[in-house]
């Protein structure tokens, strides 16, 4: 659970929590769930470039204290610039993944998933067998009449 207050603790289980939706959507049993997915995908990318951005500034307000493990502190600010000027790179990246993301969130959005289609012809192409639609009320036999016309009209 999220603690809201702990960088470290909170970017451990977000790491466990992508693994775990790496895990899981390799297959979906509910075509639906690809846009509840996809939804919780675009709002973590936006938080991940959140999260980016605010160490970027981070790493820009403290340079003064950065230095190497030998103590040069000429050398530690400079990493500390370099690591925000990438984490700011990161979050661009992240902006861009989020954009194309949510091109993909709005066609999926547009998709009626249906169950599989029934092929009309078999490959030997012999018109499969139909099903027969249920008796009515009256108890006679509702569905069409078969043609023996070979295309089915």
């Amino acid at each position: 659970m999220a603690t809201f207050d702990t960088p470290a603790v909170d970017a451990d289980e977000a790491v466990e929590a992508l693994r775990g939706l790496a895990h899981a959507s390799r297959v979906l049993t509910d075509p639906g769930d690809t846009y509840r997915v996809l939804g919780s995908l675009s709002a973590a990318l936006a938080s991940l470039q959140q999260s980016l951005d605010q160490l970027a500034d981070w790493h820009d307000r403290n340079t003064d204290y950065a230095a190497t493990d030998d103590g040069d502190r000429q050398a530690g600010r400079r990493d500390a610039v370099a690591a925000s000027e990438y984490l700011r790179d990161a979050a661009g990246r992240v902006q861009q993944a989020h954009g194309a993301l949510n091109e993909a969130f709005n066609h999926n959005g547009r998709i009626a998933w249906q169950p599989p289609a029934t092929p009309a012809h078999r490959d030997d192409g012999r018109r499969q067998p139909g099903r027969l639609a249920p008796a009515s009320a009256f108890g006679t036999d509702t569905a069409p009449s078969r043609s023996t016309d070979p295309l089915g009209r």
